[in-house]
């Protein structure tokens, strides 16, 4: 859960329409056009983090509450705010628990991760899951 809401999220994005035109960096976007947000593209800015595409779960710690906010949206943001996220994170707290202290697994093949810009598998991640033997 922690790498992938690190390095990607399971939503490819939020989707807007313009409601007026809007000047982005010299472009012009129409009104009425549909607007995608990729939200974790915020998290790969090299301005705010250092090493963005490195894992590091600690890289929030220094950050102050309006920065954090500004950089990292796994469920969504302000009135858009996922209803559901403390429940998720409970309940796959618990799962990965479960699965790391009691189970093993080896992958079999596949796992090459993909930006396009959704974070994606080349080909399905494929593992074996075994009991752990004490």
């Amino acid at each position: 859960m922690t790498f992938t809401l690190y390095a990607g999220n399971w939503a490819p994005g939020l989707l807007r329409r313009a409601k007026k035109d809007i000047q982005v960096n010299g472009y012009t976007i129409p009104a009425g056009w549909a607007i995608m947000v990729v939200t974790t593209a915020l998290q790969l800015n090299p301005n705010t983090f250092e090493n963005p595409l490195a894992f590091n779960p600690w890289r929030w710690k220094d950050l102050k509450a309006n920065e954090i906010s500004k950089h990292f949206m796994p469920f969504g943001g302000g009135m858009k705010q996922c209803a559901g996220a403390e429940y998720s994170r409970v309940l796959l707290s618990t799962f990965f628990h479960v699965l790391v202290t009691k189970y093993r697994w080896k992958k079999i093949e596949g796992g090459d991760i993909v930006r396009t810009p959704m974070l994606k598998f080349r080909k399905p991640l494929r593992i074996k899951i075994s009991e752990k033997h004490i």
